[in-house]
């Protein structure tokens, strides 16, 4: 890939996500709400794997799939899109470690399989979403259409975790999404995160941030004992507290700095007990499903459960932060609680 067209793929991957991104010498600065991020940039056409192991890394470090096999020395994050001069159709997808999640298949299955594997040489299985998530542990149904094993570890912003997406829900694309959230944990904060799942925004926030405590709470017995794994794999002992069970059934005896909420499916049955557990000034990150906009709805619920508690809140920030289907946006809302 040129590196101009990798430049501007990794440009648009920011801007989806609220960035403003402008160049500043041979790097990438990507600005919001106050916070920077330093993006790197790397062409197979233009650098050699030698040159780029070389360089001083300050910041997140994109390349092309000519370069994929970096990621096996340093942090990397791989851009996929031309080859040969030709542009691959091929249906929505993300990558999970060394597995390919398909969202709908839009081309021939044949097609699909053949693309992502010239895109993604690491890859070893292809999975197939059959509708959505299911039960009462939000698991997908999948069907296999390339390889055996469904267990694999993932890799982003520094952490390492070990998911079966078979087993519990996991997914990539909002890894920038949980690297906002994490980027505004201040040094000694006590956090909760409800609805925990494998791990990413416990282990992210026990990694990259310096908070005092980190409870993490999941349902799932499976997703629980990945979570537990990866707080090992992390070296976090100590750091994160690993709940297996119902969030409103666990004794906290303590209330939170920072409270995340990521489960906007049915995030409103629980806002209660959040404005319960967080502390005077503290911040819950609420997720819902948001549909056309309509944020005053939003507003309204959070209002409703502040009036019940007899708590002030204030709205810091609203972020979308992904897409159910074509009018229903996955949001997150920044609420500060005063007692």
């Amino acid at each position: 890939m040129k590196q101009e067209k990798l430049e501007e793929k990794v440009k648009e991957t920011f801007r989806e996500q609220g960035f403003n991104v402008e160049k500043e010498g041979e790097k990438l600065k990507a600005s919001k709400d106050g916070e920077t991020k330093t993006l790197e940039a790397f062409s197979s056409e233009k650098f050699s794997k030698q040159e780029v192991l070389k360089k001083e890394h300050e910041g997140i470090v994109f390349v092309d799939e000519g370069l994929s096999d970096l990621k096996e020395e340093i942090e990397v994050s791989i851009i996929y899109g031309e080859r040969d001069g030709e542009e691959y159709e091929l249906p929505s997808y993300e990558i999970i470690g060394d597995i390919a999640v398909i969202s709908e298949l839009t081309v021939e299955e044949d097609e699909a399989v053949e693309g992502i594997l010239d895109h993604h040489p690491h890859v070893e299985t292809i999975l197939l979403k059959k509708g959505g998530l299911k039960g009462e542990f939000r698991v997908g149904d999948y069907e296999k259409l390339h390889g055996d094993k469904t267990e694999t570890v993932h890799r982003e912003f520094g952490i390492e975790l070990k998911v079966d997406p078979t087993k519990a829900y996991f997914s990539e694309r909002f890894s920038t999404e949980r690297d906002r959230v994490v980027s505004k944990i201040e040094q000694g904060e006590k956090v909760l995160v409800m609805f925990a799942g494998v791990g990413p925004f416990a282990v992210m926030a026990g990694k990259n941030s310096e908070p005092e405590k980190v409870v993490a709470v999941e349902k799932n017995p499976e997703a629980c004992e990945y979570m537990k794994q990866n707080i090992e794999m992390n070296k976090l002992r100590g750091k994160i507290e690993a709940f297996c069970g119902d969030v409103k059934e666990i004794e906290y005896g303590q209330r939170f700095d920072r409270i995340v909420m990521p489960l906007p499916g049915s995030a409103e049955e629980f806002i209660n007990l959040a404005m319960d557990l967080v502390e005077d000034n503290g911040v819950v990150h609420y997720y819902r499903f948001l549909e056309e906009g309509n944020w005053e709805e939003l507003d309204e619920e959070i209002k409703v459960a502040a009036e019940q508690k007899g708590l002030d809140y204030e709205i810091l920030d609203g972020v979308v932060c992904g897409e159910r289907g074509p009018s229903v946006d996955r949001v997150c809302m920044d609420i500060r609680i005063s007692r």
